[in-house]
């Protein structure tokens, strides 16, 4: 077995090669980008005024105390406008300021007046309630990096800067297998020995959390045979594949053995962490294949651990946060907690046995225990996977 960092180094090391395509600005949220883009332009595109209110010149403010009202800009006006010495012009919000002018008075702090208009407070600086052209992102400058998800954020500030198409990587195509003759689909009538199928319904729910809609959705009973044709399958129509379950040393087992028949080249098989421990990595090709412990629990964790850097281009979001209440382990194996994020500190949830989902719909994190580790004291800092 190999550890958990190396586990997750060579995963890593063998992500996805996927095409890119154009697609309109509309739909693009929770894609990535295959392109780092850069600012086509500046913004703001021209100096503007950041509220509602009196454009001047600062120094006229010490000849009078008063300044007569000249003329208004309104946003998106676009006639270039000259403010007359000695004078003010009413301006609101993203207008553009009046040549001359370089101080923007809020319009709570003006007060009209038979001679005009009256300042109280007056502005303490020059330069107040302006937005000077390209103080938010000058033209050039990197808006997003290649890879990075693309969030209703950024696709504002993406359409701010006149984009209305964007490239992004394709998202894989997933193919999902699992495996058991005790296993059944829910909505049958459940028989002695027999267990409902919950890994099926977890994989294909987190992958469109991640925006993919999974290809192909197979079960198949422990069968080599029909294992292997499943398998060749779900290679043949997917970027992805993913099996649960037979990934094991049961005399049933059969997963491993027929993903070698099928031309999987293994990349590890076992890794030193609970829950998890059989996890199987490997490729054909340019194709990946995870295969996960059939329990619910370690599937899981699986894919929040690996997948989830395969089909979201980045590392899992890790923080530090202190532990509610005394840990002990043997040394040996990364321990992956389910966890519940409280104020500030993280409890360890009770029932936390690979088979006991139950525990995975109240947690909202992974606590991650060091392999090395034995004993973490209340209040240590630990390693807090979010979710």
């Amino acid at each position: 077995m190999i550890s958990f960092s190396e586990a997750t180094q060579l995963v890593k090391s063998h992500f996805l090669e996927l095409k890119s395509e154009r697609i309109t600005i509309d739909k693009a949220v929770g894609h990535h980008s295959a392109v780092d883009i850069q600012a086509p332009l500046s913004l703001p595109p021209f100096v503007q005024s950041a509220v509602d209110g009196y454009a001047i010149r600062f120094l006229d403010l010490d000849a009078s105390d008063v300044l007569p009202l000249s003329d208004e800009v309104a946003a998106g006006y676009t006639k270039a406008h000259s403010l007359m010495p000695g004078t003010a012009v009413r301006i609101f919000t993203g207008a553009p300021l009046p040549l001359g002018a370089d101080t923007v008075v809020m319009q709570e702090f003006v007060r009209p007046t038979p001679k005009g208009l009256s300042f109280n407070p007056r502005p303490e600086k020059k330069g107040t309630h302006i937005r000077q052209a390209g103080s938010h992102i000058k033209k050039g400058e990197l808006v997003i990096v290649k890879g990075q998800l693309i969030t209703p954020a950024v696709v504002g500030h993406l359409s701010g800067l006149g984009f209305s198409e964007v490239e992004v990587i394709q998202r894989p195509s997933v193919a999902i297998l699992t495996t058991g003759s005790e296993v059944i689909a829910p909505g049958t009538p459940l028989t002695d020995g027999k267990i409902y199928d919950s890994n099926k319904a977890i994989l294909s729910a987190i992958l469109k959390e991640c925006g993919i809609s999974p290809n192909l959705v197979t079960h198949v009973i422990d069968n080599s045979d029909q294992l292997l044709t499943e398998i060749e399958k779900g290679l043949e129509k997917s970027d992805l594949l993913i099996i649960t379950g037979g990934i094991s040393v049961g005399d049933f087992d059969y997963v491993a053995a027929m993903l070698k028949k099928a031309g999987v080249e293994k990349i590890f098989h076992g890794v030193k962490q609970k829950p998890g421990k059989p996890l199987y990595f490997g490729k054909k090709g340019v194709k990946l294949v995870f295969g996960l412990p059939g329990n619910p629990v370690s599937t899981l964790v699986c894919f929040h651990l690996y997948i989830s850097m395969v089909v979201q281009y980045r590392d899992p979001l890790y923080l530090q946060l202190p532990l509610a209440a005394d840990f002990h382990k043997k040394a040996g194996l990364t321990h992956f907690l389910r966890g519940f994020i409280n104020g500030h500190q993280v409890e360890i949830l009770s029932g936390q046995e690979s088979h006991i989902l139950h525990t995975f719909t109240r947690a909202n994190c992974l606590i991650s225990i060091p392999e090395a580790v034995e004993t973490v004291a209340k209040g240590e800092l630990v390693d807090v996977r979010i979710f």
